[in-house]
């Protein structure tokens, strides 16, 4: 079941990808190629999957892994979502977001502000893992669209790429050895992908880009250096922040105190 899992998950990968690609290329038959693009990815990665059943990828113990890829780390993180308190904490997170984006701050790059909500997407995704990270980014975004609308269409692509950040951000911190250079990992990821490649293509779907021209004219001149500029800044305010909560998080079993010990610069 969870080898299905991994393989659904390649196939949508290929699939948005190569989709992505054909769509700002304006080929045609980009479903059917995108389709095909999914398909070759999936069985690319069966032989992966036949390795990773063979030999199980190791861990410490219940409470901190070494690397997301084992059945008993998705299992715990599934199980995260069956507590009420777990849900109660999630959904307090979630008002202290929409709350965070209510305070945006001019970036100097065109209509780009600045944010501190992915401080409270952190916290949630390192105590409950990346499912819960990735529900949060998904009812953020559509709670922020109907509480604040910004004049803009609803689009979905917005809510793929707040999905995808909190699954970065549970797979890098949710229960194993937390670091400055896995923060600034998670944040280059979120910066640049998702934030500079994602939203330039999201923002060019929503405002009708008639070439690949205004594409790149807009990820050169406004997202990849303003994603650039506040990379290194939000990677210490979030390494400071998550050090500075994890004290208080074990005092209050929200933190398996083998986490809050590994919390370091390496």
């Amino acid at each position: 079941m969870f080898s299905l899992f991994l393989l659904s998950i390649f196939f949508l990968l290929g699939y948005f990808s190569t989709f992505t690609v054909l769509y700002l290329t304006k080929i045609s038959y980009y479903y059917l190629w995108s389709f095909i693009g999914g398909a070759g990815l999936l069985l690319a990665a069966i032989p992966l999957i036949f390795i990773w059943k063979r030999k199980q990828f190791a861990y410490d113990n219940i409470n901190t892994y070494r690397t997301c890829f084992h059945k008993s780390y998705w299992q715990s993180a599934l199980r995260e979502l069956k507590k009420l308190k777990n849900l109660v904490m999630i959904s307090a997170l979630i008002c202290l977001m929409l709350l965070a984006k209510l305070v945006t701050l001019p970036s100097g790059f065109a209509d780009l502000g600045l944010s501190f909500s992915y401080i409270f997407l952190g916290i949630g995704s390192l105590l409950y893992g990346p499912v819960a990270g990735m529900l949060m980014g998904f009812l953020v975004d559509n709670f922020e669209f109907l509480l604040f609308p910004s004049g803009y269409p609803y689009f979905i692509g917005y809510s793929i790429s707040s999905m995808l950040s909190g699954l970065i951000y549970g797979l890098l911190f949710y229960k194993t050895k937390l670091s400055f250079m896995k923060i600034f990992t998670a944040r280059f990821l979120i910066n640049i992908l998702i934030n500079a490649c994602l939203g330039t293509v999201w923002m060019g779907i929503v405002a009708n880009y008639s070439s690949i021209d205004m594409y790149f004219t807009r990820f050169i001149l406004v997202g990849l250096p303003k994603n650039l500029v506040y990379l290194i800044p939000q990677s210490i305010l979030l390494f400071f922040v998550l050090k500075a909560l994890a004290r208080v998080f074990v005092n209050i079993n929200l933190m398996r105190i083998e986490v809050k010990e590994n919390i370091g610069l390496f």
